[in-house]
């Protein structure tokens, strides 16, 4: 093993990350008491979990040493936690793991005393990923927590890592109250990859509209029957399909709310949209059925009406359903 990856942990474990954790991985300045109490309060805890991953670590316990040193970079993140992580997790023997934590390193600290050095270590692992058929990848959003998806395939949220297979590449970027980032790129063999994507803020989100597809207008004409001429079933036969209209509206209001329900409770910002444009075009279709519906409904009552009553002469019957608005017109003699 080359002797500066053990002089640069021990570097790190006996001095480096207490300063850091103590000075640079929080803000200089809070905006009130109760502000400054937090933070002293997680510099506190991150030093304990700094420490008992630095006693792990001593023990030969890596995979503890992973944990508590993440937990302490969770509570003050710093460049010196993330050498420690890659050092543990290439002592577990975690290709992948290691990779992406050197790789954050420099990332944090690009003008690191050792920079060289882990410039190396970079190359060598990601040549033993290379082997595998696979190389590293890490996207990076502003702001961060934006769903990544490669090649149409949810893979997380940003700041995200990962193994893909060498050569060229979707990738999607979408975020609430965002516009969504696409680009392609390509993947070398045997150097990992960093993608940076700034997301646009939406100016206005897209009305969704209530209003029918098409005005709807149906209508009946009684002109001149003799006397005992009725209209026989087609007043019931309008009235059963404006009642099949109304429960294929109920039905797809049902549908809706069922996809109302499943976009809020998706983790994922694409399966959120994907379950947002399926409500959608239910919420469409039921106003739809809702139009035709009421409108049959409507012309059936004043069929039967028609057909019920006094036979007269020149009466006639309509109805209409436009956007926004139902109605029914009839005239003549009753």
């Amino acid at each position: 093993m080359p002797a500066f990856r053990l002089t640069a942990v021990r570097l790190l474990l006996a001095i480096s990350i207490p300063c850091a954790i103590g000075v640079s991985s929080v803000p200089a300045v809070a905006d009130s008491p109760s502000d400054e109490a937090a933070m002293e309060q997680r510099r506190v805890e991150a030093r304990s979990k700094y420490q008992e991953g630095a006693n792990a670590y001593s023990a030969g316990r890596f995979k503890d040493a992973v944990d508590f040193f993440l937990a302490a970079d969770r509570l003050a993140p710093s460049a010196p936690l993330s050498f420690n992580i890659a050092r543990a997790y290439e002592r577990l023997g975690d290709d992948s793991g290691a990779l992406r934590w050197y790789r954050d390193y420099l990332r944090r600290n690009p003008a690191a005393n050792n920079a060289e050095a882990v410039h190396a270590l970079v190359t060598n692992l990601a040549h033993v990923l290379q082997k595998k058929g696979v190389q590293q990848v890490t996207v990076l959003s502003s702001p961060p927590g934006a769903t990544v998806a490669v090649d149409d395939q949810p893979l997380g949220v940003t700041p995200w890592t990962g193994e893909l297979s060498p050569g060229k590449h979707h990738l999607l970027i979408t975020e609430r109250g965002y516009q969504d980032g696409a680009s392609d790129f390509e993947l070398a063999p045997a150097e990992p990859l960093d993608l940076t994507v700034r997301l646009e803020q939406q100016t206005a989100a897209a009305p969704v509209s209530d209003k029918p597809a098409a005005p709807v207008i149906v209508t009946v004409a009684a002109k001149d029957h003799p006397a005992g001429k009725k209209l026989g079933i087609v007043p019931w036969v309008t009235l059963g399909a404006g009642a099949a209209a109304l429960g294929g509206a109920l039905t797809f209001e049902l549908l809706r709310r069922s996809a109302q329900s499943d976009a809020k409770a998706d983790p994922t910002q694409l399966g959120y949209r994907d379950h947002l444009a399926t409500e959608q075009s239910r919420q469409s279709t039921a106003r739809v059925f809702l139009g035709v519906g009421a409108a049959l409904a409507v012309a059936g009552g004043v069929m039967l009406l028609l057909d019920t009553g006094p036979s007269g002469h020149g009466t006639s019957a309509g109805v209409f359903c436009l956007p926004g608005a139902c109605g029914a017109t009839a005239r003549g003699q009753f």
